[in-house]
């Protein structure tokens, strides 16, 4: 077995991970970063499914703004968000910005000044705009990372546990791509491994995004926070896949389903007209039950599920009326008039003609917004063990502001390295016990060798979780995905044992966990709120006012 030694182990490669390596090296920390991918393609940030990465920060020269930029957070977030946390995104905001523009990052200009509009579910303008996703912000800190001699770098491994040494985390266990095992010790950990939407069958993440923070820092005893939220909207889905932001619904697209019929007033409520759930959309590109554009989630996914999508499974989008002109002649206070033209653009650029041919959009799974439980430190529970990104809970709540991932990685990312360093130069790395580590490992070894049909199993998680844990959500539908859990584990449990490492079965097992937390915490919720749809629940209750953990 391989052993490595460092002082801050970071497990992942995306944007929360890249600022948590830069920031634990410039405190004077030794730093290994560990993934799945090499640094620059791995994690969802740079993955290149939108023409731009909406990135928020309050005005620190405009009276109130940042403040605004809180409450907006808090409003949105519907009794579910941390308020600490809250705060400390929106104050350390604006000198992110000024960071990332110093390690070159450009970002959209009018007349002199940045371009800003105002994005999903905030009251103010604060969002700033990055062609390309966010692929400028990971090309940047990668150079960054490679000025650093402090920083090392291991890829193309898999973490597939936590290594505790008397209730501390002192590093990780995993396999690389051989199948060779190895165990790094270490002063401290950052997790930030991103999300869990690869659970779903239609998701708009890499194939790396698999849930493994989670797990790992929930089997270790972290607590996880919100897990019933999640960002779920209407995507292009055929010939390419990209995000379908919100300013688009200002266009007014006109939507049939498989057999050419125009459905959306099919499920509208007397007195509301497509034209007034497109136009309320036009606000965010998330599903949210929170006001009467829900409806062309709940209609679209409805269509698909019950076999009336095209053969692509989608819903056919037609955008040909949108031209210039008639986009222009539209009042704006969603960003259309600027962000068009790029949207337009960039779908022409991967091969599709919005204004000469038809595309087709569905349902997907876009983010997480719960996550472990941190405190304003980026801690979790579990001393040594720190958290950012995705894969960490409370910044977001029931409805999460556009624009505010990308910010939140950089913050917390930032704050969780320099709290790592700080903690593991305070306890400085040991050589663990090898009885120790024996256990730790050879449970998930066991897991590793099992001779299954991964790739078909993990096709059923995700189809059974498309149809039943992404919107349309009742007491029945999130029991069948528990059963399908139970079931799949069942199969794992009689398997056959071989002699060959499979890293796809720890991914699979890392989506069931994943896919259980998620059901038990939205079965626990017995109403609707934010992005958390029951059917059988669909209203907003009350006595539900506080945030899960488990």
């Amino acid at each position: 077995m391989m052993r490595f030694q460092t002082d801050v182990l970071v497990i992942g490669a995306g944007g929360a991970a890249c600022r948590a390596a830069i920031e634990a090296a410039d405190c004077g920390a030794r730093v290994l970063m560990v993934s799945k991918k090499p640094l620059g393609n791995a994690g969802a940030t740079c993955f290149p499914v939108a023409e731009m990465a909406g990135y928020n920060a309050g005005n620190p020269d405009v009276p109130g703004d940042i403040e605004r930029h809180y409450e907006d957070i808090v409003s949105a977030g519907q009794g579910m968000v941390d308020p600490a946390l809250a705060q400390l995104l929106a104050e350390q905001a604006p000198d992110t910005i000024s960071r990332l523009i110093e390690w070159g990052v450009s970002f959209e200009m009018e007349d002199g000044d940045f371009y800003i509009f105002k994005s999903c579910f905030s009251e103010s303008a604060r969002t700033h705009v990055i062609r390309g996703h966010g692929k400028p912000i990971i090309e940047a800190m990668t150079q960054q990372i490679k000025k650093r001699h402090k920083i090392q770098i291991l890829d193309r491994v898999t973490i597939a546990g936590l290594l505790m040494d008397c209730e501390r985390c002192a590093g990780a266990f995993g396999w690389d791509a051989e199948g060779k095992s190895f165990i790094i010790e270490s002063g401290s950990v950052v997790l930030a491994t991103g999300g869990t939407t690869q659970a779903f069958l239609r998701n708009m993440n890499p194939l790396d995004v698999t849930g493994d923070g989670y797990t790992i820092g929930h089997e270790a005893g972290a607590k996880l926070i919100n897990m019933e939220f999640m960002q779920v909207g209407m995507c292009f889905s055929h010939p390419v896949i990209n995000m379908f932001n919100a300013y688009l619904w200002e266009g007014m697209p006109r939507l049939y389903n498989g057999e050419n019929m125009e459905f959306l007033t099919n499920y509208l409520p007397e007195g509301l007209s497509s034209y007034d759930v497109m136009h309320e959309h036009r606000r965010h590109f998330p599903f949210s039950t929170s006001d009467a554009s829900k409806y062309l989630e709940i209609a679209a996914h409805k269509e698909i599920c019950n076999g009336r999508g095209t053969e692509h499974g989608g819903i056919v989008a037609d955008l040909s009326h949108m031209t210039d002109s008639y986009i222009q002649s539209l009042e704006d206070d969603c960003g259309i008039h600027h962000m068009w033209p790029i949207a337009r653009d960039y779908m022409l650029h991967k091969g599709v003609d919005l204004l000469k041919q038809k595309a087709e959009v569905a349902v997907f799974a876009h983010a997480t917004s719960g996550g472990l439980v941190i405190d304003k430190s980026a801690s979790t529970k579990i001393p040594g063990l720190f958290a950012a990104g995705e894969v960490a809970g409370g910044s977001h709540g029931a409805n999460r502001l556009g624009g505010n991932m990308m910010v939140t990685c950089q913050v917390f990312g930032a704050i969780a390295g320099k709290n790592a360093a700080l903690s593991a130069l305070q306890n400085p790395v040991t050589k663990l016990d090898s009885q120790l580590v024996a256990k730790f490992v050879d449970r998930k070894k066991e897991l590793l060798l099992r001779v299954i049909d991964t790739e078909g199993m993990i096709l059923r998680l995700k189809e059974c979780n498309q149809e039943n844990l992404l919107i349309n959500r009742s007491e029945v539908s999130l029991n069948f995905v528990l059963q399908m859990v139970d079931q799949l584990q069942k199969e794992i449990n009689n398997a056959p044992l071989g002699n060959v490492i499979n890293l796809r079965n720890f991914e699979l097992y890392s989506l069931m966990y994943t896919s259980q937390i998620m059901a038990i915490s939205a079965l626990q919720r017995k109403e609707s709120r934010g992005s958390h749809h029951r059917v059988d629940y669909p209203e907003k209750n009350n006595l539900y006012n506080r945030a899960f953990v488990l």
